[in-house]
């Protein structure tokens, strides 16, 4: 295998400068797009099916004991199949909290971004940090709405009927599942960086990271722009 990579490393070293930064900006691509879709689409699906359920269950579960309460005060007694139903509601309640509470326990904490970057950095010294800036914090529910209608953000909102009820606003409470992220810009090689990305996929806490742009300054130099994203359920912006 290194009598293979030392002959790809002679192959690639006699190109021409043009024809290394085509390779190399196809392959770094290429590894961004492999990392959106198998990284970065999944997680999010999973995070929102996880939310969806719970947010249902929490709507059943405060109308049937709603009605529950309705029943006791008029000195009847509760309706078995509600009370079955209610009961099997919690549990899929308790269920769907632990597993959400545990895929955000495998994510890097957005208060901690600052030191797992500042920690790979410090592990390829090779690499120059030139920019790092806090993205604005995106919850799961708006990018999907914004993926399923891209032109839902510029439409004009409907105008309720004359004598309805006006529509709920949004629960002011913070829950939900958010996306933070960052964008960082790395000077160095193409090795070096290619090291970087790879590591980064390595780290047992997980991030996901995708908008990949590789510029060729001056040969070997090589100008990385990547945005790195973590997922929460607090809404307060991660510290960098």
């Amino acid at each position: 295998m290194k009598k293979r990579w030392q002959a790809w490393s002679a192959r690639f070293a006699a190109l021409s400068m043009r024809e290394r930064a085509m390779i190399a900006v196809a392959a770094i691509y290429g590894i961004g797009f492999l990392s959106y879709t198998y990284a970065i689409e999944p997680a999010l699906l999973k995070a929102r099916t996880a939310q969806v359920t719970i947010e249902g269950a929490q709507s059943e579960t405060a109308q049937l004991q709603g009605q529950l309460a309705l029943l006791l005060a008029q000195n009847r007694d509760p309706d078995a199949a509600n009370r079955q139903r209610l009961n099997s509601l919690r549990e899929q309640l308790a269920a769907a909290s632990q597993s959400l509470a545990g895929f955000e326990a495998g994510m890097v904490p957005p208060q901690k971004m600052q030191g797992f970057l500042e920690g790979l950095l410090s592990r390829n010294r090779n690499i120059e940090l030139l920019s790092l800036k806090t993205l604005p914090v995106t919850s799961a529910e708006a990018l999907g709405a914004k993926k399923a209608d891209p032109g839902a953000a510029t439409k004009p909102p409907a105008e309720a009927p004359a004598g309805a009820a006006p529509a709920p606003a949004p629960a002011a409470n913070g829950e939900g599942i958010y996306l933070h992220g960052v964008e960082i810009e790395l000077a160095g090689s193409y090795n070096d960086l290619l090291n970087y990305l790879t590591e980064l996929e390595r780290m047992p806490q997980r991030v996901m990271w995708n908008r990949v742009e590789l510029k060729v300054e001056q040969y070997p130099r090589n100008i990385l722009t990547l945005r790195i994203y973590t997922l929460s359920l607090d809404r307060k912006w991660l510290v960098v």
